[in-house]
C-alpha cells in the first residue's frame, strides 16, 4: 500500500501522534539535562560559598590575632616609661583577656628597652644571660607563666619580622614540645627597628575549631599553611604540622597545592586520601596569614539531589509521553471528518475560480472551532477580487503614465552603478537624442558613451562624491552627444537608492534638454557684461569731465588755499574714476586689482602735487588682491587722502624721504599700511576730530567700510586700518 492511499485520518493521527512525541521528548531532554546541570552548578556554588564562608571567618580570626599583636607593637613603639615591671603586668592581663590565645610576648635589641640590660642579666624570668627584655607570657601545659623567649637569634618570628619590618604571620612550627603559630609586628621608633611584639596560637586550638565543622554527611574541613603543610585534620591527628598535602603524591592535590601557594582558590575532583573515595575538594585561601581551608564533599553525597531530581523528571516524561500520544488520538479522530468536508467546499471554490469566477465563498455554517477556515478562504477570496482590480487599475495607470512620460521631454532612466552608467531602463522618449530602446537595453550603448567626454569624468566623480557622502540626490548640468552629432546641455536628477544595509543598489533619475535655456541664459550674461562695461565706462568718462571742470575752475584763482581745495576735490574725484576704468578694463566687472590701481593712483598724485622720485621716493608692497566695488571706492579715497596729505606737509622746503605703501590679507582681515618720512604728524591734533575735511573723510569712510584706523608717530607717521571685505 502506498503512503499517498492512506487516509487522512490515519495520516494525521500518525504525524500528531509522532510530532508530540518528538517535542516532548526533545523538551524533556532539554527539561532534564538544564535541570540536573543548574542542580548540579548550585551544588557547586553551595559548596565554593561554603568554604569562601569558612574561609572569611577564620580570617576574621586571624586578622583579630594580628590585631592584637600590631597594637602591642605600637603602644609600646610609643610607650616611654622604661618600666620592665608595668609591661609584664599588661603582657599578663592581655593574656587572661585573650583565653584562646597560648602566649603573649615582647622582644626588645640590645639595651633598645631602657639601655639597662647589663642591670638584668638572668636577673628573673623574663630575662637570660644577654639581659634583654624577651618577656614570654604563655599557657604551654596548662598553667599560665613567664619565662625568657628562647631561639630567637634563629628562628623567623624574630629574625623575619626584623629583616622585614612588617608584621608576618609563620609558618607552623615547634617551640618548647608545642606546635604553634606565630602572629608578629615590628616595634619601630623614630624609624628604627627596636623589637617586635607578638603572640602564639596552638595549633591544638585550630584543629578543635576547623575539625568540629561538618559538610554534607561525611564531609569535613581542615586548613592547611601556605605551602600546603596541614594545621588541622579531624582523624589524621598524627599529620598535623608534619605532613603537606604534597606529600599525598595525587597529581590534582599536588595543583591544588600549587593554587594555594598562590593565593588562589578553586576546586578539583579527586580521591580522598583517607576514605579512597571519590570526593570534590574546594580550597579558598585565607588572606591573612596566606593560609587556606579546605573543604572535602564525597561526590555522591554532593550530587545526590541531582540523581534523584533527574529519576523524578524521566518518570514524569515517560506518563507524558503516554498521555500526550492518547490525547492526540482522539483530537485527530474528532476533526478529520469536518476537515473532510471543508476541503470538498474548497475543491468546489477553487474550480469556480480556475474558470474566472471569483464570487464563489465558502459555507461558514460550520462547527464553532472550524469557522475561521471557511471564512479565512472567504477573506482570501475577498483580498483576491480586490486585487485583481487593484491590478487592471494599475496596469492602467502604468500605462497612462508610460504615455504621458514618452510624450514629455524628460526622459527617465535606471543605472547601474558601475562607471560608463550601463542602463536597465531607459523610457521611449529618448529617442528624441536620434538612440533606440535596444540600443542601451542590449548593453551595445552605454549611457557614458553619450556624454560628452570633457564632461564625463567629471560627472562621474561628482556622482561618486555624493553617493560616498550619503546623500540620496544628485543633479548636474552637462552636455551629450546625439546620434546624429550634435552636442545638447541636459540636466540631470538622479536618486541614489540604497539596500538595507546602506549599499547603493542602483540610479534612479531623469534627463531633461536644457539646451536653449542654456543659449538664452548665456546672451543674457554676455548682454549684463556689456550693459555694466557701458556703465563703468560712462561713469569713468563722466568723473573725467568733472575732474577736468575742477581743474580749468582752479585756473580763475589766485589764493593758493582755494587752488589747493580744488586740486584735492580733483584728485578725489580721480580716485574714483580711476576704480572705473579699471573695473571696465577687468574681466568679471566687478573686482578691482588693487596693486595696479594703486600704482596709476599715485603716479597721478606724484605728478598732481610736482613731486618727482628723486626727492621723495614711494614703496609699494601689495598682495595680489581683488576687491569689490563697495569696498574699493570708499578705499581709493582714503589712500588718496592719506598720500596727498604726506605729499603736501611731510615734505616741505626740500625735504627729502619716502612713502611706503603696504597691503595685505591675513585670515580673512585686512591691513593698509601708510607712512611717510619727513616732518611727523603733529601731536597736537586729533586726526578723528579736526577740520580738515581730508581726515574726516578719511574718518567716517574707515567707519564706512566697518573697519580701524590707528595713528603711530613713534618714529614716523603710519596710518594703520584693518577691515573685512564686504564684496
Amino acid at each position: 500500500m502506498r503512503w499517498k492511499d492512506v487516509s487522512l485520518k490515519v495520516k494525521l493521527v500518525l504525524y500528531i501522534v509522532t510530532g508530540v512525541f518528538l517535542i516532548l521528548s526533545a523538551s524533556t531532554s532539554i527539561v532534564i539535562t538544564t535541570v540536573t546541570e543548574q542542580e548540579e552548578q548550585l551544588a557547586y556554588h553551595d559548596s565554593i560559598q561554603n568554604a569562601k564562608s569558612f574561609a572569611n571567618g577564620y580570617n576574621a580570626d586571624m586578622k583579630a590575632n594580628m590585631a592584637v599583636a600590631h597594637t602591642l607593637a605600637a603602644l609600646l613603639a610609643k610607650y616611654d616609661n622604661a618600666d620592665r615591671d608595668e609591661i609584664n603586668a599588661m603582657l599578663e592581663e592581655l593574656l587572661l583577656e585573650n583565653p584562646e590565645l597560648l602566649a603573649v610576648y615582647v622582644a626588645f635589641e640590645p639595651n633598645a628597652f631602657d639601655g639597662r640590660d647589663s642591670e638584668f642579666v638572668n636577673a628573673d624570668a623574663t630575662h637570660d644571660e644577654t639581659g634583654r627584655f624577651i618577656p614570654y607570657w604563655n599557657k604551654i601545659g596548662g598553667e599560665m607563666f613567664v619565662e625568657p623567649l628562647v631561639d630567637y637569634d634563629t628562628l623567623d618570628y624574630y629574625q623575619l619580622t626584623k629583616e622585614q619590618e612588617q608584621d608576618i604571620i609563620t609558618e607552623p612550627y615547634l617551640y618548647q614540645g608545642a606546635l604553634i603559630v606565630s602572629y608578629d609586628a615590628p616595634i619601630v621608633r623614630d624609624g628604627e627597628f627596636i623589637g617586635i611584639g607578638g603572640v602564639d596560637v596552638e595549633l591544638n586550638y585550630v584543629d578543635e575549631t576547623v575539625s568540629s565543622v561538618k559538610a554534607f554527611d561525611t564531609g569535613y574541613l581542615f586548613m592547611v599553611s601556605n605551602t600546603g603543610v596541614l594545621l588541622s585534620h579531624p582523624t589524621r591527628k598524627d599529620w598535623i604540622g608534619l605532613r603537606s598535602m604534597a606529600d599525598f603524591d595525587i597529581p590534582m592535590i599536588e595543583k591544588a597545592t600549587k593554587d594555594i601557594n598562590n593565593g588562589i582558590g578553586g576546586h578539583i575532583d579527586t580521591i580522598d586520601p583517607v576514605t579512597g573515595k571519590e570526593v570534590v575538594m574546594f580550597y579558598e585561601p585565607i588572606e591573612t596569614g596566606k593560609f587556606a581551608i579546605v573543604l572535602v564533599v564525597p561526590t555522591e553525597e554532593m550530587l545526590a539531589g541531582v540523581e534523584s531530581l533527574r529519576s523524578t523528571l524521566i518518570t514524569i516524561y515517560t506518563f507524558s509521553i503516554i498521555f500526550m500520544g492518547a490525547m492526540a488520538y482522539l483530537i485527530a479522530v474528532s476533526f478529520t471528518d469536518r476537515i473532510n468536508e471543508i476541503v470538498i467546499d474548497f475543491k468546489k471554490i477553487s474550480g469556480a475560480a480556475i474558470k474566472g469566477d471569483l464570487d464563489a465563498r465558502a459555507n461558514t455554517d460550520v462547527e464553532i472551532d472550524f469557522k475561521l477556515i471557511p471564512k479565512g478562504m472567504n477573506e482570501i477570496m475577498d483580498a483576491l477580487t480586490a486585487h485583481s482590480k487593484e491590478l487592471q487599475n494599475s496596469y492602467e495607470l502604468i500605462r497612462k503614465m508610460e504615455s504621458a512620460v514618452n510624450s514629455s521631454k524628460v526622459v527617465v532612466f535606471w543605472w547601474k552603478f558601475e562607471h560608463e552608467y550601463p542602463v536597465e531602463f531607459v523610457s521611449d522618449n529618448v529617442g528624441q537624442f536620434g538612440y533606440s530602446l535596444e540600443e542601451f537595453l542590449s548593453g551595445n550603448l552605454l549611457y557614458g558613451d553619450i556624454i560628452y567626454k570633457d564632461d564625463l569624468d567629471s560627472v562621474w566623480s561628482e556622482l561618486n562624491k555624493c553617493a560616498d557622502e550619503g546623500h540620496d540626490h544628485f543633479h548636474k548640468d552637462y552636455r551629450i552627444v546625439t546620434k546624429s552629432g550634435e552636442i545638447r546641455w541636459v540636466h540631470e536628477d538622479t536618486f541614489i537608492q540604497r539596500d538595507d544595509e546602506g549599499k547603493i543598489a542602483y540610479f534612479q533619475g531623469t534627463i531633461l534638454d536644457i539646451t536653449e535655456r542654456v543659449k538664452a541664459e548665456k546672451a543674457l550674461k554676455e548682454m549684463d557684461e556689456i550693459r555694466t562695461k557701458e556703465i563703468h565706462h560712462r561713469i569713468k568718462n563722466n568723473l573725467q569731465v568733472v575732474s577736468g571742470m575742477l581743474y580749468l575752475e582752479s585756473l580763475n584763482f589766485r589764493y593758493q588755499e582755494v587752488i589747493d581745495a580744488f586740486r584735492d576735490s580733483e584728485n578725489r574725484v580721480r580716485s574714483i574714476a580711476l576704480i572705473h576704468e579699471k573695473l571696465y578694463q577687468s574681466k568679471d566687472l566687478v573686482s578691482l586689482d588693487l596693486a595696479d590701481y594703486l600704482r596709476d593712483l599715485t603716479d597721478h598724485l606724484f605728478h598732481s602735487y610736482r613731486v618727482g622720485e628723486e626727492n621723495v621716493k614711494l614703496i609699494l608692497n601689495v598682495d595680489d588682491v581683488f576687491l569689490g566695488m563697495d569696498t574699493a571706492v570708499p578705499l581709493g579715497i582714503i589712500i588718496n587722502e592719506l598720500t596727498s596729505n604726506a605729499l603736501q606737509h611731510a615734505f616741505e622746503d626740500g625735504i627729502k624721504g619716502e612713502i611706503d605703501i603696504d597691503f595685505f590679507k591675513r585670515d580673512e582681515i585686512f591691513e593698509l599700511t601708510i607712512s611717510n618720512t619727513g616732518k611727523h604728524f603733529p601731536e597736537d591734533i586729533d586726526f578723528k576730530n579736526t577740520e580738515s575735511l581730508g581726515l574726516q573723510l578719511v574718518t567716517n569712510l574707515v567707519s564706512q567700510i566697518e573697519g580701524e584706523v590707528e595713528l603711530d608717530t613713534t618714529d614716523r607717521t603710519t596710518f594703520r586700518i584693518t577691515f573685512r571685505d564686504g564684496k
